[in-house]
């Protein structure tokens, strides 16, 4: 097979990653599971199978997950070459617990130990260890780290080493590996490997900082979020800190800044991490109001995004807590709502309300002119048919004129209450004054045929009533679906009403 690989801006915006999916033809794509909670299912339907690696697949995210394609749920490190377990995963709705992490590839053997490096019973946690022909040789320049991580395997050849991961896991009877976090204090965010103690020494490099622990937050299924719970010893701002944070560390590691006098400690000293408190919202809505009615859209969707009350115009969006993620979820909806072609690029450079609404007003008003308004180019009297239609008339003709039905596509659905039959024929008038080809006929000229697009009225389908029983219903559906059309007078679809009682009733289209 290709290997494409998305570009930085790709994997920041789902609508160029589709895309690029559509235009590289994928069929299969290796992701982290945050991706999936921006990424439109129906956007991608060339994917035959997801690979889902680098980060905990939530029961939460796999639970709203459903698509037809396989989905694979992985697990490796980095020091055992990247995937190490696999498992073909069933993602749908109602699923009570995160899926497994799967078996052992071919090549790769894994050991769930206890701290006397003894294997643990089934439904034990204990650290996964690795052995096999993908096992790294070690970190390079650093022998003392490379003999703590890679060990002597008790269980080959003397000689053969594993490697200790430092994630936990247990076997099911099924003989599949559950994940069940990590034996340290590492861990992951975004598919990326984070180390809260990093974080911790470059906060309290900052002047003004006095003792800062770093945590990460789970306040919603699967929004991890890093946050530093500073104790000042001088003058100190939330703003000056993320921005001394972010001109020395990775976006992705850049924390959530929360001040306190002092932090919680337990009886015996330790840092209380139940008793530190959830990021303060209330900033969010301090400030300003929108002016504008863009702006009043705006604060909506950062606020639904951010998963706060409201959001003031002039309140930067990364810091109250959005990540590159939340943006790119922002950002889908923002041109949903507002019809912009407005790309994640610029909500880094526009961080506010206020900025974002002004650069969206700017792309509809380039130059001082609006917009230019849409208008019909012109049609010449005879145009042929494209690829689609020709197909699609040469089918027509190879069954029959007006005889077969092999290529129909009937749709039946059940409605039930009070129905208005001619408020429901004048939305399906609606649909096809809206779409050209659901109002276009083929005639012949000189045996060739060509497209006739007919006007909104006269292009409109008739909706027909057709009284039946619950009993007679399968016949009924059957014998309208049956019949073929004559595409060179017949518009390329047709309604029927099919009334079994005075509240219940099935559209066939």
């Amino acid at each position: 097979g290709t290997l494409a690989v998305a570009s930085a801006e790709e994997r920041r915006d789902p609508r160029a990653l589709a895309e690029m999916v559509g235009r590289c033809g994928v069929g299969v794509a290796s992701v982290v599971p945050s991706l999936l909670r921006v990424l439109d299912p129906d956007a991608v339907p060339g994917i035959g199978n997801w690979v889902l690696g680098a980060e905990r697949l939530s029961v939460e995210l796999a639970g709203r997950w459903s698509v037809g394609a396989r989905v694979w749920n992985t697990y490796g490190p980095t020091e055992a070459t990247v995937i190490t377990t696999a498992t073909a995963t069933p993602l749908a709705a109602g699923l009570e617990e995160a899926p497994p992490i799967g078996r052992p590839l071919p090549n790769a053997r894994v050991y769930v130990l206890d701290q006397f490096l003894k294997p643990v019973p089934v439904g034990v946690a204990g650290e996964v260890y690795i052995a096999g022909a993908g096992l790294a040789r070690g970190y390079v320049g650093r022998p003392g780290l490379s003999a703590e991580r890679f060990v002597a395997c008790p269980f080959v050849a003397p000689g053969g080493r594993m490697y200790r991961s430092g994630d936990l896991a247990k076997w099911t009877a099924e003989g599949d590996l559950v994940f069940a976090g990590r034996v340290d204090e590492q861990v992951k965010v975004r598919g990326f490997r984070v180390e809260p103690g990093e974080i911790e020494a470059v906060v309290a490099a900052c002047e003004g900082v006095g003792r800062v622990a770093v945590v990460v937050r789970e306040d919603g299924p699967g929004d991890k979020q890093l946050v530093a719970y500073v104790v000042p010893n001088g003058e100190v701002s939330v703003a000056a800190v993320r921005a001394f944070a972010a001109d020395r560390l990775p976006e992705y590691m850049v924390p959530a800044v929360v001040v306190l006098d002092a932090l919680p400690l337990t009886v015996n000293g330790k840092l209380d991490r139940a008793g530190l408190p959830a990021p303060d919202t209330t900033d969010t809505i301090k400030g300003r109001g929108p002016a504008t009615p863009t702006e009043e859209i705006l604060c909506g969707l950062f606020a639904e995004v951010l998963g706060v009350a409201r959001v003031s115009a002039d309140a930067s969006f990364f810091e109250l807590g959005g990540d590159s993620l939340l943006a790119m979820r922002l950002i889908a909806r923002v041109r949903a709502v507002l019809d912009t072609r407005i790309t994640i690029r610029e909500l880094f450079t526009a961080t506010t309300v206020a900025l974002l609404s002004r650069r969206i007003e700017e792309e509809g008003h380039a130059d001082g002119r609006a917009r230019p308004v849409l208008v019909p180019c012109p049609r010449p009297d005879s145009v042929p048919l494209s690829y689609a239609q020709r197909r699609m008339w040469f089918l027509n003709r190879l069954e029959g004129v007006g005889e077969g039905a092999g290529y129909n596509l009937p749709l039946a659905l059940r409605l039930s209450g009070e129905l208005d039959a001619v408020a429901l024929e004048a939305a399906l008038g609606d649909v096809a004054d809206r779409h050209e080809s659901l109002r276009t006929v083929f005639p012949e000229t000189d045996g060739e045929p060509r497209q006739h697009v007919l006007a909104g009225g006269d292009g409109r389908p008739s909706l027909v009533v057709v009284d039946t029983t619950e009993q007679e219903l399968p016949q009924t559906l059957v014998a309208h679906s049956a019949r073929g059309f004559d595409l060179s007078v017949d518009l390329p679809w047709r309604a029927r009403l099919l009334r079994m009682g005075p509240s219940e009733y099935v559209l066939l289209v």
